[in-house]
């Protein structure tokens, strides 16, 4: 026990200035609301989070069992991260052509997309296992659901996902569709019904 504290604070100290020095260049957000263990990793150094903790480009986020994760972005975008989820932050910044690009390993996650999507030049992917997901500025969830992976749009301008196979567009709230594999072209529209949705939700919601 003693060791580990030991290499935790060693960590600390290597990252507390770095951390110092990134904030300022590479700042995409900040937690805003937390529930269980959930933790950054940037550089092979992992970070323990807490609310008002800076959320950097390049950060790897994950959740443990039973957490949640939400990080307000720069742009006010609201990004919650399932239990047992790790989500990567390539990239995310604001200025002439705004850009986002994330990437889910695993878990679920929601996004309520902001500033960053009211721009013409804007760019705002999500990169999973299994497709692309394209976002025109909507609020829309995605994750593993009834055993296969799936995307739904909650309200908003639309969203489009994307595979080797094929592209559908989600352009009413309440529609969503699924994806079966990575060579799979993803199923065509089709309105949730209200406890699939609220099912859905369940996965990234708070319990306090």
């Amino acid at each position: 026990m003693r060791a580990l504290k030991s290499l935790c604070l060693l960590s600390f100290l290597i990252l507390a200035p770095v951390l110092s020095q990134a904030a300022d260049d590479d700042l995409a957000g900040k937690v805003s609301r937390i529930q269980g263990a959930a933790m950054a990793m940037q550089n092979a150094l992992p970070r323990p989070l807490k609310v008002g903790d800076a959320i950097l480009a390049g950060d790897v986020l994950s959740t443990g069992k039973g957490a949640r994760l939400e990080v307000t972005m720069i742009d006010d975008t609201v990004l919650t991260l399932g239990e047992k989820g790790v989500l990567v932050v390539s990239e995310y910044a604001m200025g002439a052509r705004p850009n986002a690009a994330l990437r889910l390993l695993q878990g679920a996650f929601s996004a309520a997309t902001s500033k960053i999507t009211q721009s013409a030049d804007a760019s705002f992917l999500v990169n999973t296992e299994v497709a692309t997901i394209g976002v025109r500025g909507t609020t829309f969830w995605g994750g593993v659901l009834d055993g296969e992976f799936q995307v739904a749009m909650l309200d908003g301008k639309g969203v489009y996902v994307e595979t080797r196979a094929g592209r559908v567009e989600l352009t009413e709230a309440g529609q969503g569709t699924k994806i079966a594999g990575l060579a799979a072209q993803p199923s065509p529209p089709k309105t949730w019904g209200k406890a699939k949705v609220e099912r859905a939700l369940a996965t990234v919601g708070f319990s306090n």
